[in-house]
């Protein structure tokens, strides 16, 4: 696997690679000018949410999505 970002280094590969795919789909449903706020390097913090089995994944500008296993985001 490649080098992971440095807020997600406490990552399992799998979640890690969680991470990526509901992140590349995320990114996807957003316009051009919103995936300025939201790329990989404006994440600040990744934390395991293993009540709701997913991962939180929050943002430069205090916005956070629960990133799932089936590949959504809400």
């Amino acid at each position: 696997m490649t080098t992971k970002l440095p807020v997600a280094k406490h990552l399992t590969d799998e979640e890690y690679q969680i991470l990526l795919d509901v992140y590349s789909k995320h990114n996807r449903s957003m316009g051009l000018e919103k995936r300025k706020d939201y790329t990989l390097s404006h994440i600040v913090k990744v934390e395991r949410n293993r009540e709701e089995k997913c991962l939180e994944v929050y943002y430069e500008n205090g916005d956070w999505w629960h990133y799932a296993a089936d590949g959504t985001w809400y």
